[in-house]
């Protein structure tokens, strides 16, 4: 009877025991915390006040190569492009020995034709515009190298061969000599043709059989026997084209048996063409009207390839005014939103597909050292034209989380102006003052379109195809959008802060 009173006593009690955790469990951590130790948040919108500006001369070199001359309907900003192209040289024999080749009476090697291909995919304007080129031969002791950087304001003309090769022809995208099903096929590359002389397809073939180590790569080709040529945009308005590639096109006949079968001629074709493997560098002139500066406007441009573009100034004395001096910056969001065009313009050009963030002193080397973007001190931002299944598009480029920069220029700048901790808020304000007039662009940035390299990876698990971002490229193509904001209007710039309650 002792031990079932004694059982009752001890269940009674763990029952007591239960019901006062559970009674407590719900304000348990707030009671055990210390209050110095509690973290408040708080939200805050300031304004950004961003601006047009002209893009001007980056580096140069792109295999995205444009021909042609076109208006831009929503900006009037005429884009002239042109581009300066190397040969590829296969590591195979490219041409028969010389006792095969047939020659003429003088013992020259007869080239029966010479011609450049353009192959192209796409194009932007007038199908049926005509358009003019001259092809001009770029001197082998002038031609680019790999140890150069070269801008879009560069000047092919001074690479030129004095006497050399030089020839124009007229063409258009819809090639009216070709079949109807075939210029409007859009899985078939399209192409025009530019004649060479014979003379210049007999140097071609007398280098080679006079030095074969000429031909053993494309580095030697290019510095030894053809530089390459400047594919300049002579004339026309109305169209741009994309090159795929650049093809020389040499044709002559052979004697494949000399031996057995001394009578018998082949006819054959080498075809020497422009490839990632070699320099590419392209001249683009914009004339841009000055009223698209006119930054009193609600709107900023993005214009490509290097016209316009945006620069965000972030008003960092804002974001840190008063109490948020000491405060964290967890999360600072920044949506650009775009403006749709009239819909009774033609041919409008189409928006980028992505926008990059960076520092003004950051924009001349991003692209040119070939840099993605780190989450620290430049960001990428994909259009969203499309929305999801859950969401509607919000056709803007959302910048999600640019608070590392922000924490960063505020560090610099107190770093760059001698702040210390103890220093009130006055003295703190005279020192940024101080430090300011020497790097006035410290908290800017430049806000400019580009387009991405993907390679695709498997996953081993689930077996899906994963794509990796590997570069950045300047949008070399024909893009333009219209971005909310200006200098008076700003961009709303959502931060988020904590703090511990001390």
């Amino acid at each position: 009877m002792k031990a079932y009173l004694s059982l009752c006593a001890l269940l009674v009690g763990a029952a007591t025991l239960t019901t006062a955790c559970n009674e407590d469990a719900t304000s348990l951590g707030s009671d055990i915390m210390p209050e110095a130790d509690k973290v408040f948040t708080e939200q805050l919108t300031v304004k950004v006040p961003t601006q047009t500006v002209k893009t001007g001369a980056i580096a140069a070199r792109t295999n995205n190569s444009l021909l042609g001359s076109v208006i831009d309907p929503v900006t009037n900003i005429r884009t002239t492009n042109g581009f300066v192209s190397q040969f590829f040289i296969p590591e195979v024999t490219p041409f028969p020995t010389l006792n095969k080749m047939v020659k003429d009476d003088q013992g020259n090697v007869v080239v029966d034709s010479c011609s450049l291909t353009f192959w192209h995919v796409n194009y932007f304007g007038d199908s049926l515009a005509t358009m003019k080129v001259t092809a001009q031969e770029i001197d082998s002791k002038k031609t680019p190298n790999g140890s150069t950087t070269y801008y879009t304001n560069l000047n092919p003309e001074e690479w030129l061969k004095q006497g050399g090769e030089q020839q124009t022809a007229s063409y258009s995208i819809f090639d009216q000599t070709q079949p109807k099903a075939q210029v409007e096929n859009k899985k078939n590359y399209r192409y025009f043709n530019i004649r060479l002389s014979k003379e210049f397809g007999q140097r071609i073939l007398n280098a080679y059989h006079k030095t074969p180590e000429h031909f053993k790569d494309s580095y030697a080709f290019a510095h030894h026997v053809l530089g390459g040529f400047y594919m300049k945009h002579a004339g026309g308005l109305g169209t741009m084209v994309q090159a795929d590639h650049l093809a020389l096109n040499l044709y002559y006949r052979y004697h494949p048996d000399l031996k057995n079968k001394p009578d018998s001629i082949i006819s054959d074709v080498q075809v020497f063409t422009s490839t990632d493997e070699v320099i590419q560098t392209s001249r683009i002139e914009n004339e841009i009207p000055s009223s698209l500066l006119d930054n009193t406007q609600d709107f900023t441009y993005i214009k490509a390839p290097t016209a316009l573009h945006t620069e965000a100034t972030l008003p960092i004395d804002d974001i840190i005014a008063g109490t948020h001096y000491n405060d964290s910056i967890n999360n600072a969001r920044l949506y650009l939103r775009t403006i749709a065009e009239d819909a009774s313009l033609q041919k409008v050009q189409e928006a980028p597909p992505y926008l990059v963030m960076m520092r003004v002193a950051d924009f001349e080397n991003f692209f040119q050292k070939n840099h993605l973007p780190d989450g620290r001190t430049s960001f990428a931002a994909v259009l969203d034209n499309k929305g999801s299944k859950t969401q509607k598009a919000t056709h803007s480029y959302p910048f999600t989380n640019i608070a590392p920069l922000i924490t960063i220029m505020r560090n610099e700048r107190d770093a760059g102006a001698g702040v210390t901790a103890t220093d009130s808020e006055a003295t703190r304000k005279a020192k940024w003052a101080a430090w300011e007039q020497k790097n006035p662009n410290w908290n800017r940035v430049a806000i400019v379109p580009a387009t991405p390299v993907f390679t695709t990876t498997t996953n081993p698990m689930t077996r899906q195809t994963v794509k990796n971002l590997v570069r950045l490229n300047y949008a070399f193509g024909l893009y333009g959008v219209r971005l909310a904001g200006g200098k008076n209007n700003g961009v709303d710039l959502s931060v988020i802060y904590s703090r511990f309650n001390n």
